[in-house]
This record gives structure tokens, C-alpha cells and sequence, in this order.
């Protein structure tokens, strides 16, 4: 028996039988249409809000090689191409002038933007491409009716009569502040979840409120770039609601009819998991792109490494590009250590950082994408097969423009392990797979090639996301 032979009979073994798999149990089918390929893949993303002098607080308290260890887990580990930046209520206490095209801020008024500006700048030394993205929370307390950052609850607090132009001053004096510091924002935001009556930084908004606002504030922009080219003019996602249900039937048809030419990307969040919303909401919006702008889980996981909040990433994002959406961002990249989702990483104040399974899961699944690989359409048949946001077998597949290379994420969002069978397309049978699984004993592990056949036939434990790429030069 010569050592290619054996080598290849260890690695048929090793996917055939590995963690006590039976061959007698019927296999969960998973099956590629390389034919019909779908939407091109803007990119993946993530951002820095609330917390972002928790993040600098490393460096700033004096353990400059941990903050960049942090840094380097951040921007450099996991390959993503958005980062999303907060806009806070604070750098116009009071009204500088009753001229809206006419600044007069205070410098020191920006003296919060210091960390996310070295938080960007951090960024953009690991990843020169990175695309930045700004999303205001809430305007100033004296622009409201509740005259407080918070959103008011139920009472909705909203923008007062005749701040539409302040308001949209006061986001354009960020971009030119973090524009002088060698940051540009290429997207943004007007609003965060104006659907929804809660008590954090923020206002509410109706569909019809929304669309003339989101009109006043496109048409100064507009104008502002015609006065200072200096200060990019960036493209505008919304509306960034709560829900894609809701965005689909209630917010896109008013923002279009009012403001549809503004409109560059339709932008969501993805809390309310109805249906094939996705789907819906490609539909709605008419040609343009369709982001998933934020999504975490929010209760409490106590399991190891929070590995069952991971699992919910993995299912929200694979529906979420089935559906047609263009690029996916995460809600945080750091929390301080909690019992939630909501947080990639976990940091506490100033001392050490702790890489959470929703980190490690992120980085595998980030790693081998590139922006422009174009979705391909997956069947699913068999016992892990399920409907939306159901436990099960979730999977993802992503090709290259030439079609030359393979990714496919595939997660067991349930307990239980998943036997699979996965149909290679008849180009990726003829080569190994490169393959890295994240479950509740690994984090992102690089696992031996997949031999060449004409399918991949194993067991992915419960909790378990494993990703393939196939076609890839060595």
C-alpha cells in the first residue's frame, strides 16, 4: 500500500466516520445550483458603538502591546470591509447659529470622536480598503420634543418642528470633522431603529415623517458637497429600521415615492424573523442593494463561549443572504464582559479581552470571502432540513465571478449533531477541500483536506459551523 493511498484512505475516513458517525443514518443532502448564481457580495461588517473608549482603554492605560493585540483581532484577523461608526448627541450642546450652511462648532465639542477616530485609523492600517460607516443615534436634546438623548419609550420622542436642517447640519459637521482627521465616511445613516419606542439615544419617527426628513437631509447634503467638496458627499442607507418585515410593507414605499433617487442602499436590521423577509425586501427595493445594518443577540447565553448566540449569527446570516441581501453587519465588536450576544469580543476596562465562539465563528466565516463572490442557490433535503429561524442545517454558499472557487458555510443550528452529504458540482471534484469547523470544543480549527470525490459526506456536531472552500490556489 503506497503512502498517497494510505494518506487518502485516512482523510475518507477521518470525514467518513469522525465523532462516531453511523452510516446507516440518513444524511441531511445539500446540493449547489452553480447555474443560476445570485446577488454579488458587497462585503461583511461590524461596528464600534457605545463603547468606544472601552476599546482605546488598553492603550490608554498603558498596555500599548495589548491594545494592539486588540487591534490586530479586530481589523486584521477577521478580513471585514465595513466599519460602523456612532454619531453622538454631544458636539452641539447648544445651537451654534440659526444658519444651517453655516458652521460655527467648537473643535473641542468633538473631543469623544478621539477614540473612534483612533479606532478607525487602527482599521485603516490593517485594512486600507475598510469602508466606514456612520449611523446617527439621536440629534441633540434641545432638537427634540422630549429635549433628552434618550428615545422617549412609548411617549416616542421625535425631532422638533423646523430642525430638519439642523439636524442634518449637525450630521454633516461629523463628516467634516472625521474628514479633517483623515477619515472618510463613505455611508450613512440618518436614523437607528426610528420604529422603535425605546429609552436609549434615540427618536422615533413614522414611514411618512421619515421620508420628508430623510429628503431634507439628502437635498443638504447635496448641497453642502456643491459648498465644501472637501467633505465627500456619502451615500445614504435607510431606512434602518427595526424590522425587515416591517421595512418591506410599511417604510420602503413612502422613502421611495418621496425619495427615491437619494436612496443608495436599503439598509435593515434584523430583529423581527418572519418568513422569507429577505426575499421581500430585495423585492421592495427595486434593484437597489439590500444590507442586513445590524444584527446581535440580545438575552442571555449562558453556555460555554457563548456558542448557542453563535449559532443565531450563523442562522441569521445565512438566511439573511439566501434572501438576497448584499453585505451583513454584526451590532459590536466589543462589549465589556456580559451575559448577551451583543459583542464579538468582551473587554474588560482597560485590562484583558476575551475572544467570544461569536468571534471565532465571524472569522471563519469572514475569512475565505471576498467582495464580489456572488451568491449561489442551495437545496436542502433530509431530517436537518428546516424553515425560517428554525433550528437545523443552515447553509451559505459563495463562488467567485469566474465560478474557478467554492465556499460554503455550513451550520448545525441545534444540539444535536447533523449527518450531511454534500454534492460537489462536477469542476470541485477533482481537488481537495480546504475545511475549518468553530463548535463548542473548537474555535475556527483548520481541519485536514477533504479528499477529492464527488461529495463531502460527514458529521457536523451540534452547535457547529463548518466551512469548505474548494478551487482555491495552494
Amino acid at each position: 500500500m503506497n503512502g498517497n493511498f494510505k494518506r487518502s484512505l485516512a482523510l475518507a475516513i477521518f470525514w467518513l466516520g469522525m465523532q462516531g458517525m453511523l452510516l446507516a443514518e440518513n444524511p441531511t443532502f445539500v446540493r449547489l445550483d452553480m447555474t443560476h448564481p445570485r446577488q454579488a457580495l458587497q462585503g461583511m461588517g461590524c461596528g464600534a458603538i457605545y463603547y468606544e473608549a472601552h476599546i482605546t482603554s488598553l492603550g490608554k492605560g498603558g498596555k500599548a502591546e495589548a491594545q494592539e493585540k486588540l487591534y490586530d483581532a479586530m481589523f486584521k484577523e477577521v478580513p471585514t470591509d465595513f466599519l460602523n461608526l456612532y454619531i453622538r448627541h454631544d458636539h452641539e450642546p447648544e445651537n451654534d447659529n440659526d444658519d444651517p450652511y453655516k458652521q460655527d462648532f467648537k473643535e473641542e465639542a468633538f473631543a469623544y470622536c478621539q477614540h473612534t477616530v483612533e479606532i478607525c485609523k487602527a482599521a485603516l492600517s490593517r485594512r486600507p480598503d475598510m469602508q466606514f460607516c456612520a449611523t446617527l443615534y439621536t440629534p441633540p436634546g434641545w432638537m427634540k420634543t422630549n429635549h433628552d438623548p434618550s428615545g422617549g419609550g412609548e411617549a416616542r420622542a421625535t425631532l422638533l418642528p423646523k430642525m430638519e436642517l439642523e439636524m442634518a447640519e449637525y450630521m454633516w459637521a461629523f463628516l467634516a470633522h472625521m474628514q479633517r482627521q483623515g477619515v472618510t465616511v463613505k455611508y450613512l445613516s440618518i436614523a437607528n431603529e426610528p420604529d422603535w419606542p425605546h429609552a436609549q439615544p434615540g427618536y422615533c419617527l413614522n414611514p411618512k415623517q421619515h421620508a420628508e426628513l430623510f429628503l431634507k437631509c439628502a437635498t443638504y447634503l447635496e448641497e453642502m458637497v456643491k459648498r465644501h467638496p472637501e467633505v465627500p458627499r456619502p451615500k445614504l442607507v435607510a431606512p434602518n429600521v427595526l424590522s425587515s418585515v416591517d421595512c418591506a410593507t410599511n417604510w420602503l414605499p413612502p422613502l421611495l415615492r418621496t425619495a427615491g433617487k437619494y436612496v443608495d442602499v436599503i439598509g435593515s436590521h434584523d430583529y423581527d424573523r418572519r418568513g422569507d423577509r429577505w426575499k421581500t425586501l430585495v423585492k421592495a427595493a427595486d434593484k437597489r442593494p439590500v444590507w442586513c445594518t445590524e444584527w446581535c443577540v440580545n438575552g442571555p447565553d449562558k453556555s460555554a463561549g457563548q456558542i448557542n448566540s453563535a449559532g443565531e449569527f450563523w442562522l441569521a446570516m445565512s438566511e439573511a443572504f439566501n434572501g438576497g441581501a448584499t453585505a451583513w453587519f454584526a451590532y459590536d465588536w466589543v462589549y465589556p464582559p456580559r451575559q448577551g450576544g451583543e459583542a464579538l469580543i468582551h473587554l474588560d476596562w482597560g485590562k484583558e479581552f476575551i475572544l467570544t465562539k461569536i468571534y471565532h465563528g465571524y472569522r471563519q466565516w469572514c475569512q475565505p470571502l471576498k467582495p464580489g463572490m456572488r451568491l449561489i442557490p442551495t437545496d436542502l433535503r433530509g431530517p436537518a432540513a428546516s424553515g425560517f429561524s428554525t433550528p437545523g442545517l443552515k447553509v451559505a454558499a459563495f463562488a467567485d465571478p469566474d465560478g474557478k472557487r467554492l465556499v460554503v458555510h455550513m451550520a448545525a443550528v441545534q444540539d444535536a449533531p447533523v449527518l450531511f452529504e454534500l454534492a460537489l458540482p462536477k469542476d470541485f471534484q477533482t481537488s481537495p477541500a480546504r475545511a475549518w469547523r468553530t463548535s463548542p470544543a473548537e474555535d475556527a480549527v483548520s481541519l485536514p483536506d477533504a479528499p477529492p470525490s464527488a461529495s463531502i459526506r460527514g458529521t457536523l456536531p451540534g452547535r457547529g459551523l463548518l466551512t469548505f472552500e474548494l478551487g482555491a490556489k495552494r
